[in-house]
């Protein structure tokens, strides 16, 4: 059974997790926990919840960034039939 302590605690972890969130995604990810939580503490039946906990994940944006960026500094692909930069040359 989940408590509503646990849920609290679990709230409280993700509030303090989108309060330091260092972009705007993972905010939004945290908030949304916050939110479904929230949703679980005021159903009805939340007292009588049997499923097991499940641990929420800490995201990482840190590699994905890092690929972002260095797929930005990659070179533009050249075809021999594109008759220029811009998207709107055919």
């Amino acid at each position: 059974m989940i408590s509503s302590d646990q849920l609290l605690k679990e709230m409280e972890q993700q509030v303090r997790l989108a309060k330091h969130a260092a972009n705007e995604q993972t905010r939004r990810e945290a908030v949304y926990a916050v939110r479904a939580l929230c949703n679980v503490l005021l159903s009805d039946n939340a007292s009588a919840i049997n499923t097991p906990t499940i641990p929420v994940a800490s995201f990482d944006s840190a590699p994905s960034t890092i690929k972002m960026i260095s797929t930005l500094q990659e070179q533009p692909l050249r075809e021999e039939d594109a008759n220029g930069e811009s998207l709107f040359d055919f």
